[in-house]
């Protein structure tokens, strides 16, 4: 028994490969899901996402990054961008509306709406996937569905505005800005609308509304809790 003990003990040990510039760049790239498609997803989500996003959920769902961490990676990429010119968000921003302030605890909503632009665009979808699943009822889709429509279209709308504000604040044009702004709300009205068919002007106009009455519902929401937490925090 003892012998055998010192036999296992005297064998050498099997070695892992040493870490160099290889493994770094694999571990990168398997973390950004660069090997399953990043660049595709993007491209497809650019120029066809209704098809794109169908693909996805009824055919090849190796091919592309998973919806919510997509998301999630275009919101650290926007974040990124804004911090690095030092920017604020202000659009759907509670905190920008002058007629609540000193009202409402909007300060502190906006503050974290700002630093997590990510998670609050999924809240927003949230809310947006409401609306779809009501205007959109007989096309017969789950809210998963929904979620997993609107975390690739509003993960590749903050990509283009991210861009279209990288690009403007290198030319100091508020012009620029301003057409990226556009083309943002433009986009996701463009990909929700064409995922529910895309030769059906009627899919377009009620992609606008659920995306106006999705905001709206957001806002209100966001407006109830800094009420609730003014109350709250005076007691």
């Amino acid at each position: 028994m003892e012998q055998k003990l010192e036999e296992n003990l005297d064998k050498p040990k099997s070695k892992l490969k040493r870490i160099d510039h290889l493994y770094i760049t694999h571990e990168i790239q398997h973390f950004l899901h660069f090997d399953k498609g990043i660049f595709i997803t993007i491209k497809n989500l650019l120029i066809k996402p209704g098809k794109t996003i169908r693909e996805f959920l009824f055919e090849n769902r190796d091919k592309y990054v998973k919806p919510v961490f997509f998301l999630l990676v275009s919101a650290v990429i926007f974040s990124l961008i804004i911090q690095f010119f030092h920017l604020k968000i202000e659009f759907f921003n509670i905190n920008s509306i002058e007629e609540l302030k000193g009202k409402v605890r909007s300060k502190e909503i906006g503050e974290w709406t700002n630093k997590n632009i990510g998670y609050a665009q999924l809240i927003m979808g949230i809310f947006i996937a409401f609306w779809i699943k009501l205007f959109f009822k007989k096309f017969k889709y789950n809210i998963y569905e929904i979620l997993v429509l609107l975390s690739y279209v509003l993960g590749e709308a903050l990509l283009i505005l991210g861009l279209f504000i990288f690009i403007a604040n290198i030319f100091k044009s508020e012009f620029i800005a301003t057409v990226g702004i556009i083309i943002y709300f433009v986009y996701i009205v463009w990909a929700i609308g064409q995922f529910f068919g895309e030769t059906k002007p009627i899919n377009y106009l009620k992609s606008i509304l659920v995306y106006l009455f999705g905001n709206a519902t957001y806002l209100i929401v966001l407006l109830l809790i800094s009420y609730l937490l003014k109350f709250i925090l005076l007691r």
